[in-house]
Formats: C-alpha cells, structure tokens, sequence
C-alpha cells in the first residue's frame, strides 16, 4: 500500500514538474517571438533586450543558445558592443560545444581591439554623449582566456600589459611581459615585452630593494637582452642600464658590509666586500669595498686597476639635412595666392591712430565694388 502511494506521488510530481517545464519554455518562446517582431521593427536594443528574457525562462538548450545568439546579432546591430561581448562571453562559457567557438573568439578579439583604440559605448541610451567606461582591460582578459596561443595573442598581451602599467597594476603587468617571453619567445612582442620588463624592474630596484631580489631579476634579463639582440638600436640602453643595475647591487652590498663593520662582525663584512670586488671588479664602488678591506685585513692587497665606470650610451651628432624646397611661403611673396598682404593700420601707435577715411581706403582696395560712405563721397567732390 505504501509502495503504490510513494509511486502516485512521484507520478504526480513528475507531472507538475513537466508542466512547469513545458509553461517556461512556452513563456521563453513568446518574449523570443516579440523580440523578434522589435527586430523586424528596426528596435534592436528592445529586441535583444527580449531575446536575453527568452533565454532566461527557457529550459531547452537549444532555446537558450539560440536566444543568446540572437541577442548578440541585435547588440551589435544597435552598437552596443560591450552587451554584445557579454552575450559572446555567456556562449563560450556556457555552450562551447553549440558555437563557432574559433568565429566567437574573433569576434571578441575584434571587439576588444575597439576599446583599445577608443571605442567606448554610451551610458545611458537617452543622453549618448556621456560615455561608458574603457573596457579594454577585462576584455582582453578574456579573449586571452579563450585563445591563449591565437596568432593574435602575442600582440594582445602586449598590450594588456601595457595597460597594467597605466593602471598601475604593476605585478599583473610583469607576469603578462613575462608569459610572452615563455608562450611566445619567437615572436616579435617577445623583445618589446623583455625590454619593458626590463625597465620595470629596474624601476622598481631603484625606489628600493630590500632583500636585492628586483636588481637581480634585472641584471639577468638585462643580460639575456644583451646577449639576444646583440645588433639592436636599443641594446646601448640595456648596457647602460645593467651598469646602473650593478651599481644599485655593489652599494646594496656594502652598506651590508658597512653595517656589520659598526657591529664589530668584521668577518661578515669582509664576505660582503669580497663579494662586491669578485662580482663587480670593473664597479667602481670596488674602490671603496678595497680601501675598507684593507683596513680589515692587514693581508689583503688592492688590485690597484683603473675602473672606468658604468657603460655610458653615446649618440653621434648630426646636422639637420638641408631642405631643397621652400618651407613656407610668407603671403606677399605668393603672387596673391594665400592671402592679401599685411598692411600696417597704425594699430598700437599714439601719434597715428587710423581714421575713418583711411579705413575706408582700405575696405576699397579689398572690395572694389564696395561704394565709399557719405564723408568719403564728399571728399572725392572737394577733390
């Protein structure tokens, strides 16, 4: 008995879920069909706006995807491209399988390639003047995702990490230079994010580097660029700037000495200074690391060789090239071509202030057909 009246209720359970299923997908179809009838009707943003209902209320797959396909085309018919991505982004998250997934890709790259350059959608439909903030950012973030080693990617991550730089979201912005190194070592990008990562992290080792270890990824990708692109117009750069990188590294290492020694730990210091003298002999702060050795220990001899100093870039001057050609023809000397010559009205003199009559001369000379006034007509009777 038990048994029979456990059967009636999953039946009657099945049966209302059924029909809460068939009254959703019979809902989801009637907004698809009214955004249908907005598209036809030219008001796309409401159509897509309906299509996105559509898919909410269904439960079918193909109903949902089908819907969100929909809404994608009426964004990007109304111009509205970052809705547009949020459609694509919807897609390939959630139905991979059911799309073009290398055509939605691209047509996200092509989308975020717009935000780089500019583009930026309207706040608000009714006042399109005020602007939607720059989506650059999160849409690469997730284009890159989607297609981590697309013939696009290379250039892609550059740029996102140049914008990491802007935002100031300088670990993202170094992680980013260096998966172009490793995904992309071939590729052009992979010298310009070397070089930007370079940069960075000297930067960083110049505001301060506690335990060194910003100078030291410095110095071996400044190395690495040296010996890559050893014919590079920008490699004087990296030679100069790995000259200042162990400077930053020679002093680092004798104020650690400096401190021992006024602790009395002179075996300490004298590992410090050997290490600045080993490392860096060409440095002039091996000078410095010497004299303090010597001081230290009685048997240490200077090396008493002439260091020159940090790599210096030098650039070859050279004289503007001549021009065969005219760079700018004044008005008087364009036979009447750009303007009318400039004639001197007395403007700003006390003791010749122009007077009607002359501006009148003037006006005639610009204006033939421009008839004198009445004192200028008497004039010409007393004449």
């Amino acid at each position: 008995m038990n048994s029979r009246i456990s059967i009636l209720l999953i039946a009657l359970l099945l049966s209302v879920f059924g029909q809460i299923l068939s009254a959703k997908d019979a809902e989801s179809r009637a907004a698809f069909d009214q955004g249908v009838v907005k598209e036809k009707a030219g008001d796309c943003k409401g159509a897509a706006e309906d299509f996105l209902a559509a898919e909410h209320w269904a439960d079918d797959p193909v109903l949902k995807v089908n819907a969100i396909k929909r809404a994608a085309d009426c964004y990007e018919k109304a111009n509205l491209m970052f809705k547009e991505f949020e459609c694509l982004e919807s897609l390939l998250n959630a139905f991979p399988s059911s799309i073009d997934y290398p055509a939605t890709v691209q047509r996200e790259y092509v989308i975020a390639t717009k935000f780089y350059q500019g583009r930026r959608d309207p706040a608000l439909s009714w006042m399109p003047w005020i602007k939607d903030k720059d989506r650059s950012m999160e849409t690469m973030e997730a284009v890159l995702k989607h297609a981590p080693f697309a013939k696009f990617a290379p250039e892609m991550r550059l740029r996102l990490g140049k914008i990491y730089i802007e935002e100031n979201k300088i670990a993202e912005a170094i992680k980013t230079f260096r998966d172009i190194s490793k995904m992309h070592p071939r590729s052009q990008e992979a010298k310009f994010a070397e070089f930007e990562l370079a940069n960075i992290l000297i930067q960083k080792a110049r505001r301060g580097d506690g335990d060194g270890a910003y100078v030291r990824q410095a110095q071996d990708t400044l190395r690495k660029i040296i010996d890559k692109y050893p014919k590079d117009p920008e490699v004087g750069w990296a030679k100069e700037t790995l000259g200042e990188a162990d400077d930053i590294a020679a002093k680092r290492l004798y104020g650690l000495a400096s401190f021992y020694h006024r602790r009395d730990r002179d075996d300490s210091a004298q590992r410090y200074l050997n290490d600045i003298i080993t490392t860096y002999p060409e440095n002039k702060v091996s000078d410095d690391a010497e004299e303090m050795l010597e001081k230290l220990n009685e048997d240490y001899k200077p090396s008493g060789m002439e260091r020159k100093g940090n790599y210096v870039v030098s650039y070859k001057a050279e004289k503007m090239p001549a021009e065969v050609d005219r760079i700018l023809i004044v008005p008087e000397n364009s036979n009447g071509k750009w303007m009318l010559p400039i004639e001197d009205l007395g403007l700003g003199k006390k003791d010749d202030k122009p007077t009607d009559k002359k501006a009148e001369e003037m006006l005639g000379k610009i204006l033939p057909d421009k008839k004198p006034s009445g004192d200028a007509r008497k004039d010409e009777k007393e004449q």
